[in-house]
């Protein structure tokens, strides 16, 4: 039997994800490192809170939202043309911001530039990593999102050193080099997979579309980033309102990144045993909780106290954000499956990317409005709460579609719980062969494997696309054990 496609969990993957991380780290890590230079932007331009946080929310709401357009590019090009136009908009926005002389010029520049510029590579990089793996996709996709934790954590103190050596329009111009170095050395160590035959992948994602699992994470991908992007695009000045000098609000904003590190790691290390889209839900539930304890914070007034508690959010608060978003990958695989992936991603982004260009503006102006820093950390809370509604009912199985293809694991089974119509025709591998047995499992899944190909072959194995990888058994289940087996149709075809 074939062993399946040999690129699959390769030593060049790891590499590919090492790649992208690093492209990730310099696109969020220069976002991020926004904040730094807002309170200085805002003295100089005259401006309250709002009008500075609407550029950070332009720019994060192209970030993620054009990703719409970049997953559909990202499907027909591949990765290369996407980093390098990318990289090239990115820096050459972020240098001309620093040439600035009135604010709304840096909703164009940096919002277009390091907004769309960035987004037209950051949804790609995960799809490009989740085809690079099967066993190991949760730790792969993790360390990809390790690379926004690694940028918030360390390019929010560089950015303070640059402002108070160059200040703010200086600490842009070095920003911009660093960052364009950092993605001439990921461009070598990208490459894209080779091709697996996914049949109709545009069939397939319009019955994605369709389901009620899509459509429960977008919904709650709207409410994460209005809570987290508008947190993290008014930490800072928030903290230096409430009394903690400079160096120690950006400080929170380094603990924000190097918890969401540890948030990402833990998490992804516990898909295998614990499900993926359990941990998503659980990450989730962690923002509410987050938003408490910063509530808390602005009644407290002892000065100790209230940065110890602001620790312990900025922690919380991390680990949330880093589990999240290292799982949304794996699990986006997992439930739809590796067909039309990049624009299924790429859709999913962009609602993501709806909620961050509110969620800024909206704590930035809810806090100029009241004078009170507490009211829009409230909304936030509430608002995230109403996310983890929306997502805990999501089902934890792939969705039975008759166009899903490997390889996220076993191929869906039905379940009452599913929202999918009925197939129009039958499924390209029948169901019944990978069907659990009544009974405990006891037998190995190889011998089970070799009584399954013995069956009759149906017409639907005979026109299935010959490359189409299914590995045994599913990598997200916790009730399931055994190595995977991995078989193709054509395995499958000649067996018989």
């Amino acid at each position: 039997m074939a062993s399946g496609p040999t690129h699959l969990d390769s030593a060049r993957g790891w590499v590919t994800a090492c790649g992208a991380a690093l492209s990730v780290m310099a696109a969020f890590g220069t976002i991020y490192s926004f904040n730094a230079f807002a309170k200085s932007m805002a003295d100089e331009f005259g401006t309250g809170h709002g009008p500075i946080s609407l550029v950070f929310g332009i720019t994060v709401f192209l970030f993620f939202g054009s990703a719409l357009v970049s997953g559909r590019l990202y499907d027909r090009f591949g990765i290369a043309p996407l980093l390098i136009v990318g990289g090239a908009m990115f820096c050459g926005g972020l240098f001309a911001m620093s040439q600035i002389s009135v604010l709304w010029h840096g909703y164009v520049l940096f919002g277009v530039g390091l907004g769309f510029g960035g987004g037209l590579f950051n949804a790609p990089l995960f799809a490009l990593t989740a085809m690079w793996f099967v066993r190991h996709r949760a730790v792969a996709q993790g360390i990809v999102a390790t690379g926004s934790g690694l940028g918030t954590m360390l390019f929010a103190p560089l950015a303070q050193w640059l402002l108070e050596v160059y200040g703010w329009r200086g600490g842009m111009k070095a920003l911009a080099v660093v960052a364009a170095g950092i993605f001439a050395v990921a461009l070598f160590m990208i490459k894209q997979p080779p091709k697996m035959d996914m049949g109709d992948a545009k069939r397939h994602v319009s019955l994605v579309v369709r389901s009620a699992a899509f459509w429960q994470m977008s919904a709650s991908g709207v409410f994460f980033t209005v809570a987290v992007i508008g947190s993290l695009g008014s930490v800072v000045t928030f903290a230096q309102d409430d009394g903690l000098p400079p160096r120690a609000a950006v400080a929170l904003f380094t603990i924000i990144g190097f918890s969401g590190i540890v948030g990402r790691m833990a998490l992804t290390s516990l898909a295998r045993p614990l499900g993926s889209v359990r941990l998503l839900k659980i990450a989730f539930f962690g923002l509410p909780v987050a938003y408490a304890i910063w509530f808390a914070t602005t009644r407290v007034s002892g000065l100790e106290t209230k940065f110890a508690l602001l620790i312990v959010f900025a922690s919380v608060l991390g680990v949330s954000y880093g589990g999240f978003v290292a799982l949304l990958g794996h699990v986006t695989a997992h439930l739809f499956g590796l067909a039309g992936l990049g624009t299924v991603m790429g859709m999913l982004f962009f609602c993501s990317g709806t909620g961050a260009l509110i969620g800024p503006p909206l704590m930035g102006f809810t806090a100029d409005a009241t004078g009170d820093i507490g009211l829009p950390i409230a909304i936030s809370g509430v608002i995230a709460a109403v996310g983890v509604v929306v997502l805990l009912p999501m089902t934890r199985h792939p969705l039975p579609l008759p166009t899903y293809m490997g390889p996220p694991g076993v191929p869906p089974t039905q379940t009452s719980s599913a929202p999918i119509q009925r197939p129009v025709r039958e499924p390209l591998i029948p169901q019944r062969l990978f069907r659990e047995p009544a009974v405990p499992m006891v037998r190995p899944l190889a011998d089970r494997t070799a009584e399954a190909l013995e069956r009759p072959r149906s017409a639907s194995l005979r026109d299935a696309p010959p490359d189409v990888f299914w590995p045994i058994p599913d990598d997200d289940a916790s009730d399931r054990n055994g190595a995977a087996v991995p078989v193709t149709v054509a395995d499958l075809a000649r067996s018989n």
